[in-house]
């Protein structure tokens, strides 16, 4: 009588190998593809300048071609603002304030909750707004989790990535001042914004 599945791998050791190593391989690559990959590199060259922000949560680097603006008057919402020396795009970093039991759902549920509502936000402040280019995607630098969305606001491309620290959460944005920009231009923002964040210390 043929032995069954069960019997044959329990008396061949190699089999039994063989079937951990499958499982074990098929486990990596379900995680690999539910990670992803990164679009935009964190090589974007930086000056030696800092910055802290007003809140005195976090300090970093500034980009090259980049300097950091201290005139509260014309950004007071934000806890940065960096602004390109062509005056052509900025990062503009603000905390968000957000109630107890939303705070409560987003450390139940993780950044790409708290990415949502800050969708959300945008569109009760924002007159033209097209919605996502890309969906949000969590992702790490250094250990630290951060979670990116890219949208259209009217006719101007946006990338913004929200991440907390010392129990707030931020928004970080990278937008260009003007309409039309290529391609290449905005995959050199968005690295530039990339590394930005690689660069903050909390």
């Amino acid at each position: 009588m043929k032995q069954n599945n069960s019997h044959e791998a329990q008396t061949n050791p190699p089999l039994v190998r063989l079937t951990h190593l499958f499982v074990a391989l098929a486990l990596s690559m379900f995680m690999m593809a539910c990670a992803g990959s990164l679009r935009y590199s964190s090589d974007y060259p930086l000056r030696s300048e800092t910055f802290r922000s007003r809140d005195s949560a976090f300090s970093g680097r500034v980009p090259q071609g980049w300097f950091a603006s201290s005139d509260d008057s014309l950004a007071p919402a934000f806890v940065a603002w960096l602004i390109r020396d062509d005056f052509s795009a900025t990062l503009a970093v603000r905390e968000l304030l957000l109630d107890q039991l939303t705070v409560k759902h987003i450390r139940k549920e993780g950044l790409n909750l708290l990415a949502r509502i800050d969708v959300g936000l945008r569109e009760n402040t924002k007159d033209k707004q097209s919605g996502f280019v890309v969906e949000p995607k969590i992702f790490e630098i250094g250990g630290r989790k951060f979670c990116s969305y890219e949208l259209m606001e009217g006719t101007v491309k946006t990338r913004v990535v929200v991440f907390e620290a010392k129990e707030k959460y931020y928004e970080c944005e990278a937008k260009p001042s003007k309409e039309k920009w290529t391609q290449e231009d905005l995959m050199l923002l968005f690295t530039a914004q990339q590394t930005f964040l690689s660069a903050l210390i909390f």
